[in-house]
């Protein structure tokens, strides 16, 4: 071999040496444990083709351990989504409740378990439903991509992406087919600005610098 073929291999050898590795998903979802009953603030934006701004909504979330999860929005309207077990219950002010199996709607379905398993610290039940990878710095900056296992599911959500640093979750991004869907901020986050130029790709790129 050349001088000059060597001195590559000892170059590449030092980038490969130099460049961190991903962070290890299982140890990042333990870190996210919480106690239950736990609540977060949270602001979400959703996009759609059928919406020429987005549509934005604040309220609170609030994780009651395995199976149970309360999202109350208080603002621009008054709703809370009870989720226990595999039902749904919606009471939306000035509207009639409703009652659904959550199997009928995949993205509240895949967030409940992603959601619920990433506040337990739980890695084992959310790798019976997605498949995990992880990015980032365990320390520092981080993302999780989760992708559903099952096919039903594919069809609606192709992937939710987690951001956050250290053990505090900032966004969760709930991805369809149509590389569009929801950004949900989490915490301190939610005194971002969301205007009605934003875009869904702005919400990833804000995710992604916190």
């Amino acid at each position: 071999m050349s001088a000059f073929k060597t001195a590559l291999v000892a170059l590449g050898c030092l980038a490969a040496a130099a460049a961190p590795a991903a962070p290890d998903a299982r140890t990042l979802v333990e870190k996210l444990a919480r106690e239950s009953p736990s609540s977060v603030a949270f602001t979400e934006a959703r996009f759609s083709s059928l919406l020429r701004q987005p549509l934005v909504v604040s309220g609170e979330l609030a994780y009651l351990g395995s199976d149970g999860l309360d999202r109350r929005v208080t603002s621009p309207y008054r709703e809370t989504i009870t989720i226990r077990g595999s039902t749904v219950r919606i009471e939306r002010e000035g509207e009639e409740v409703r009652s659904f199996a959550l199997e009928r709607a995949p993205e509240l379905e895949g967030f409940l378990r992603a959601f619920g398993a990433l506040l337990a610290g739980d890695s084992i039940a959310l790798e019976k439903t997605f498949a995990i990878a992880a990015n980032g710095d365990d320390a520092a900056n981080w993302t999780l991509e989760l992708t559903p296992l099952n096919e039903r599911a594919r069809r609606r959500v192709s992937m939710i992406r987690i951001y956050g640093n250290g053990d505090e979750l900032h966004c969760l991004a709930t991805i369809d087919t149509k590389e569009t869907g929801s950004v949900m901020l989490l915490g301190d986050q939610t005194s971002a600005t969301i205007s009605p130029a934003s875009s869904f790709d702005d919400l990833l790129a804000h995710c992604r610098e916190r």
